[in-house]
Order: C-alpha cells, then sequence, then structure tokens
C-alpha cells in the first residue's frame, strides 16, 4: 500500500508529549508515514527542560540529504530549530528542494523553558519565512515576529498582516492565550482571514498541542487538503486529543494521539458543540454497557438534533456506525453533522410533532425485546412497511409520522418488522442522548436474568 511522506524537522522530547515524537503520532493518525530531522535533543519531562543538545549541522545536513535522496516527500513542517546556524541551514536545504514548509517558530516549551537562543527568531524571519508556505504561530509568538504588543482581539489582525508581509503566504495566529470560554485561531491568506473556533478546555496545559497542529496540518497538506480544510480540520482532531488528554507524569498533561472521535471541523454556535459532546458522551457510555445482541445486521446510530432543527444537516451522527467486534461493540466512525439519513428522519419525523424529542438511536429487533418494553413501561408504537403510500417521501419519515399519529404522542419506542430485504427494527426515542442512554441502561438490565443479577451483587 502507498503512503504519503511527511518530514518533521525539529528537537527530540524525551518524555513524549511534544517534538518529533508528538509529529510522528500525528503523522501516524492520519495514515501518512512520518520521516525525521532531529535537529536537538532535549532532556525534559512533563514539569521542565533540563538539558538541550544541539545536534552538529553536519548531522543535520545528512540527515536532510538521506531523506531526500531516498522519499518522495509531500509536505515538510518545520520545529525545534534553536538557532540561526541551524535555520539557514534548513532555508538552504529546502530551498534546494523547491520545499514550502509549515513552520511551526517554537521558541518556549508548555513549562515555559526557552526552547531557542537569542538569535532565533530574527533568522527565522530572514531566512525560513520567506519560503514557508505557512507560519502557525501562538500569541507570544506572533508579538515577537511581528514585533508588537497584542493586547486586543483587533490586535491579531494586524500582527497577522505583519507576519504575511515577512513572506509566508499563510499565517496562522492561534488564540489560546486569549481569556475566554471560545478560542478562536485567525487564519490570514494575503486577502481574507478565515476564523475556526472551538470550546476552552479548562485546566489543560496541553503539552504538544501546537507540535501536534503544526504536523496535523502538515500531514493533511500531504493528503492534498487545502490548506484552509487542512487548518480546519487540524483544529478539530487536535481539540479532540487535547480533550483525551492525560497525565502520564506528575506535570502538564499530553495529548491523546489515538482520540477517535473528532468535533465538527467548524463550530460556528455553542449549541452546535453543545449537542456534539452530549451525543460523544453518551456514545462513549453505550459502547462500554451494551451487549452485542442489541447490535442488528446493519449497525446501529446514535442522533442528537439542533433545536429547531429541519433538515438532516442539523442531526449530529456517527459518520459510520456501532457495529460487533469480536463479539463486542466498537465505534466505527466519527461524529458529524449530516452523517445519518434513516435515524435523522425518525428524529426529524418526532421533533415535527413535539420539538423536545431530539435524539434516537436502532437496536436489533426481537419479541423478548418488545416484552422488556412493555413490562418496563415504555411507550410502544409501531408502523408496517407494506402500509406505506407510494407518495412517502421516505419509510422512516412516513413510519414515524404513522406511529405517533396512531398514538398522539411520540412514544419511547418505535418498532417494525421489517420486509424483504429490510431488516426489522426498534428504534429508542428521547429528549437528549442522556435520555435515551437511561432507556438503553434500563432495557439492558431488564435482559440480564435474576440468577446472573444475584451473582453479580455477591462477587
Amino acid at each position: 500500500m502507498e503512503k504519503k511522506v511527511a518530514l518533521s524537522i525539529a528537537g527530540s522530547d524525551s518524555c513524549g508529549g511534544a517534538g518529533i515524537q508528538a509529529d510522528l503520532k500525528s503523522f501516524s493518525y492520519l495514515g501518512v508515514h512520518g520521516v525525521t530531522v532531529i535537529s536537538c535533543v532535549t532532556a525534559q519531562n512533563t514539569q521542565q527542560v533540563r538539558t538541550i543538545y544541539k545536534v552538529p549541522v553536519d548531522v543535520i545536513e545528512n540527515q536532510i540529504e538521506s531523506l531526500f535522496d531516498d522519499f518522495s516527500i509531500a509536505a515538510v513542517k518545520i520545529g525545534m530549530l534553536y538557532d540561526e546556524e541551524i535555520v539557514k541551514l534548513a532555508s538552504r536545504k529546502l530551498k534546494a528542494r523547491n520545499r514550502k514548509p509549515i513552520v511551526d517558530p517554537v521558541m518556549v516549551a508548555t513549562s515555559g523553558d526557552a526552547l531557542s537562543n537569542n538569535t532565533f527568531a530574527a533568522s527565522l524571519k530572514q531566512y525560513l519565512l520567506p519560503q514557508a508556505l505557512m507560519v502557525t504561530a501562538n500569541i507570544p509568538e506572533a508579538c515577537t515576529l511581528a514585533d508588537m504588543p497584542i493586547t486586543q482581539q483587533k490586535d491579531i489582525e494586524k500582527a497577522a498582516k505583519k507576519i504575511f508581509a515577512l513572506g509566508p503566504e499563510f499565517v496562522l495566529l492561534k488564540g489560546g492565550h486569549f481569556p475566554g470560554d471560545m478560542v478562536t485561531d485567525l487564519l490570514y491568506d494575503g486577502k481574507q482571514f478565515h476564523r475556526f473556533v472551538l470550546p476552552r478546555i479548562p485546566q489543560r496545559k496541553a503539552h504538544g498541542s501546537g507540535c501536534t497542529l503544526s504536523a496535523l496540518i502538515t500531514g493533511l497538506l500531504a493528503l492534498e487538503e487545502s490548506p484552509v480544510a487542512a487548518v480546519e480540520k487540524a483544529k478539530s482532531i487536535t481539540w479532540s486529543m487535547i480533550n483525551e488528554g492525560y497525565f502520564p507524569g506528575k506535570g502538564a498533561d499530553v495529548l491523546n494521539h489515538s482520540s477517535t472521535i473528532q468535533v465538527p471541523p467548524l463550530v460556528t454556535y455553542p449549541e452546535q458543540f453543545e449537542v456534539w459532546l452530549q451525543l460523544k458522551n453518551a456514545i462513549e457510555a453505550l459502547v462500554c454497557l451494551l451487549p452485542p445482541q442489541f447490535i442488528p445486521e446493519v449497525g446501529m446510530n446514535f442522533t442528537y438534533a439542533l433545536p429547531d432543527a429541519k433538515t438532516r444537516n442539523d442531526v449530529c451522527a456517527i459518520q459510520g456506525r456501532i457495529t460487533r467486534h469480536k463479539e463486542h461493540p466498537a465505534l466505527c466512525g466519527t461524529l458529524a453533522y449530516g452523517a445519518s439519513k434513516h435515524v435523522a428522519a425518525i428524529v426529524l419525523a418526532a421533533m415535527s410533532f413535539d420539538p423536545s424529542m431530539r435524539s434516537a438511536l436502532n437496536i436489533r429487533y426481537a419479541q423478548k425485546t418488545l416484552r422488556l418494553c412493555t413490562s418496563i413501561g415504555f411507550t410502544t408504537g409501531s408502523f408496517d412497511r407494506k402500509d406505506e403510500p407510494s407518495t412517502a417521501p421516505s419509510t422512516m419519515e412516513w413510519g414515524t409520522k404513522h406511529a405517533i399519529t396512531m398514538l398522539r404522542r411520540v412514544p419511547d419506542i418505535i418498532y417494525d418488522t421489517g420486509s424483504v430485504g429490510k431488516e426489522p427494527m426498534i428504534r429508542v426515542l428521547g429528549k437528549n442522548p442522556q435520555d435515551v442512554l437511561f432507556k438503553i441502561k434500563t432495557l439492558v438490565n431488564a435482559s440480564i436474568p435474576y440468577d446472573t443479577k444475584l451473582r453479580n451483587v455477591y462477587k
């Protein structure tokens, strides 16, 4: 199998959270083959940088030459270069190969320790930025590159223009150092500003987040995404990795590069994110508790609609399914708006009767399960596919509305017994994913034999 190749020229982080290590994990996450040139070796942990050893420039040069002689490198990322000598070498070698890199102007570690000497910033501006495709700077780095203070949001646009004048084709300024519940990153292409907004994740230092973001952008560019789309998607993935981060040491948290659920690439208003987050949390809980016999042959989807949703693009769902894997539930896919057709149609139809009923999922049909639903006290409705009129817009929309009309209310359960080529199915409806999850938990608990419950109690 052929893979795209991305190169990172950066420092080594001995604690594995940032630098070369984070870059390789980010490339791997995208299915890109990562190759590296190590500029510096650091002795650091999650609390501090103890020492920095600069790799001799002839060794750095040999690393670069050996890689370009063997690989077809699709994209290049620049991270920690430390001083002018390394900057000039990287600039010369990349210019000779006609490569425009993504430049992450690493100056300070998450711990606050310096990762560059006093010749670095000036040399970066003089030699490397004029040939860069993109520079990805946080606010302190942008202050240095633009040679101006940034204290207000309006200063960010001015700084972006000043950095753009240094030569890069794109300037990405990250807004994490500004206070507020939402974090806005600003991308400038010389003509217009693109803003990418996601909620702040509190109480996280996120060691390696800058390295990861720039590496993901590089990997996505290697996969032939446009620069704007690459930034949009990379920010989404990085947010998810920060949100799923952990504390391997006694200091800062690191990103979870194995995170599987991404936020929507662009959140334009808080309700969109809140819907995604509630659904994400419910899905993670569902996968942990769901018996495999509840999973239909076609798999499960779980949806949650925005308030006043009108189309499937207003409904967040799994872009993929929950399926069986070795007799255990497995989430196959990520969350996205517009990802569901059938279960989204059920939710939209239910909302046309009761706007508060915004969530649903499908489970495997069984007579035993229906009897349990009745014994628990769930309201149930049904439809027969053979009664569907030829003018119906879709089976799920018609069937849901038919069941609700017959009951004169939105029930907890809507089922059908299938038809030729159509699997019978049970759908569980609720006000939100937590409501649906509670009903599933109740159903699962009721399906466990009494003697098994006793054994679990006395374990």
